[in-house]
């Protein structure tokens, strides 16, 4: 998650500095000998220096030490509503934006843009860095590469500069996108463990749904049974015969009832004090 990596890295602005004039000085020097425009260049230096910064730097937190495992839940439901991925998204648009801007190829910018983004993946899956790896952090990295080829698209044709969008780029892009994706997915089939976290998983979706308002429905009414000085400790539900059986453990004794029928079936009070 990007968010908690952000949070995560110390000095995360001070790394992020080193980054920059690391990749950007040599960028703008040998764009100023070879007479390019040096800004753009260095601009997209910058942009990839963010991206490293965030998302492969060592981390204060996270599942470090557990070997290499990726979160495969479905991306598409949660990536609109998600910050992390928004900030993904935001993440990636700048530099396939600048380097279409430079290499005037945007096919291949973005086959660049969205394979490097799996290898990031990747070794956050397989790295002891404190990260994780997640099919919506893929996506959501994707999708900002999309975006920001296709405003950089829009951008130079807009001021009238080619962008070379033909056949080369095409295959160039297209046979590298095949090329490394078929690479990464052997990787990833290979030697990294996937899993779609218990909340995620359609069974528990639907239990989840079905079970919705059963716990206050439950607490009410051990609230009723035994007063409301009984603090319930526990609700648990069992499924039988296409419906739940709700019981409410607490301080003074268990209530049990049906759901989603709403149908009281047993009070079990600690002592005499409550009556069934």
């Amino acid at each position: 998650m990007i968010d908690a990596s952000i949070a995560a890295v110390p000095d995360l602005l001070l790394s992020f500095g080193v980054l920059a004039l690391i990749l950007a000085l040599p960028v703008g020097l040998i764009a100023r000998v070879r007479e390019k425009p040096v800004t753009v260049r260095v601009l997209c230096a910058v942009s990839v220096a963010g991206i490293c910064a965030v998302t492969l730097l060592p981390t204060a937190g996270g599942p470090v030490g557990q070997g290499a495992i990726c979160d495969v839940s479905p991306p598409l439901p949660q990536l609109p509503h998600s910050s992390s991925a928004l900030l993904n998204v935001a993440l990636f648009a700048p530099a396939p934006f600048f380097a279409v801007l430079v290499f005037r190829r945007p096919v291949t910018v973005v086959a660049v843009a969205v394979l490097s983004s799996g290898c990031i993946e990747l070794i956050q899956a397989e790295g002891t860095m404190g990260r994780a790896c997640s099919s919506t952090d893929l996506v959501a990295n994707a999708t900002g590469a999309v975006i920001g080829a296709a405003g950089g698209v829009v951008w130079s044709r807009f001021h009238g500069q080619d962008t070379r969008w033909g056949k080369r780029d095409a295959l160039w892009g297209g046979g590298l996108a095949t090329a490394g994706a078929l690479a990464l997915i052997g990787v990833f089939h290979s030697s990294v463990e996937s899993y779609v976290p218990l909340p995620e998983r359609e069974g528990v979706q639907a239990q989840a749904h079905a079970l919705e308002g059963a716990e206050a429905w439950i607490t009410e009414v051990a609230t009723d049974v035994f007063g409301t000085k009984a603090r319930v400790r526990e609700v648990v539900s069992e499924k039988r015969d296409g419906r739940y059986l709700v019981t409410a453990s607490t301080d003074l004794g268990d209530v049990s009832g049906w759901w989603p029928d709403e149908e009281l079936v047993e009070t079990t009070p600690k002592d005499d004090r409550v009556g069934p």
